[in-house]
Formats: structure tokens, C-alpha cells, sequence
């Protein structure tokens, strides 16, 4: 038997095909080309659980924006219930005195049914917005309620106990209080 080095110089003396990647070395194992099935599925494994939570975290995201519009437009209601109270010292019981649309025309804008100025437990003034969400389901109730002791008007975001948005679907706005 041949020694080991003249073994691969007989090889390459009688044409076998030399290039960069066959050259191994006298003594040494051949490099390992790419990754197993094994490998590859514990990698694909990882990323789809990575993916699951953050889709979850994002469709979160999604419906807290979406419940802060709705928050956009009780603004606009806030201004007017404010404005009324202070001009004639009560609060308003409808639309039409906060000198708002009707309800039901804020079904218009994407995800709100309705915008209503209503009384809540012999509250007047609350400013209760109806949502219609993906993710969130028909007839979730967002209330704003203000309070008169204080100069100037406070307004406390409250859910009710049925039909009301859940509190970690809350804007961080109303999260606070």
C-alpha cells in the first residue's frame, strides 16, 4: 500500500478533477456542505413562533388605533358638550342641543356606528361613541363622562359593563385614569 500523501498525488496524476472545493487535505475530514432537514425545520420553527406573537401584538395595535379614532371624534363632541354647559349651565341630553350631527350620520366614518350625547345614571352630557371593529366585534360602547366640579370641565373615559371595549383594547388615553 501507498503512504497516505503519495496516495492523493497518484490520484491527481491520473486526472481525477482537482478543484477548490474537492482539495482535502492528507489527514483530514471533508467540509460540511449546508445545513440538515433538521436544522432548517428548528430555524422555520422559531421564526413561525415569532411570528404568532407578534401578529397578536400587532392586530392589538391595530384595534387600539382604531378605538383612538372613535377617541378623535368624541373630541369634537367634548368641545360642544363644554361649550353648551358653560353658555347655559346645564348639560346637554342630545345631539341636537350640543349642536352635533345626528347619531347615526357618524356611521359614515370607518368603524363608528354612532356618536351619541346621552344620560348615564342621572349624568348628563356623556358623550357615548358605538364601535364597529374587526377584532373587537358590533356595538362596543366607549363613554366619556365629564365631571363639573372642576374648572376646567375633567372627562373620565369609562366602558360599560355590557357591550363595553375591553380595557386592554383601551387607548393608552383612557388607560391612565
Amino acid at each position: 500500500m501507498m503512504p497516505r500523501s503519495r496516495r492523493f498525488q497518484h490520484r491527481a496524476t491520473q486526472g481525477a478533477p482537482l478543484s477548490a472545493t474537492h482539495r482535502v487535505a492528507p489527514g483530514t475530514a471533508r467540509a460540511q456542505a449546508g445545513f440538515t432537514v433538521i436544522e432548517l425545520l428548528a430555524v422555520v420553527a422559531i421564526i413561525s413562533i415569532l411570528a404568532v406573537v407578534a401578529l397578536s401584538a400587532y392586530n392589538d395595535y391595530v384595534v387600539r388605533a382604531k378605538v383612538a379614532e372613535g377617541l378623535g371624534f368624541a373630541s369634537e363632541a367634548k368641545t360642544s358638550v363644554t361649550e353648551y354647559y358653560y353658555s347655559t349651565n346645564s348639560m346637554p341630553t342630545n345631539n341636537q342641543q350640543a349642536g352635533l350631527p345626528a347619531p347615526a350620520d357618524y356611521g359614515q366614518y370607518d368603524f363608528i356606528e354612532s356618536l351619541d350625547i346621552v344620560t348615564v345614571d342621572n349624568q348628563g352630557g356623556v358623550v357615548e361613541v358605538v364601535l364597529s371593529i374587526p377584532g373587537l366585534g358590533q356595538d362596543n360602547i366607549l363613554q366619556l363622562r365629564p365631571t363639573t366640579s372642576e374648572i376646567p370641565m375633567l372627562w373620565t373615559c369609562t366602558t360599560p359593563p355590557d357591550n363595553g371595549v375591553k380595557k386592554t383594547q383601551l387607548p393608552p388615553a383612557c388607560r391612565a385614569e
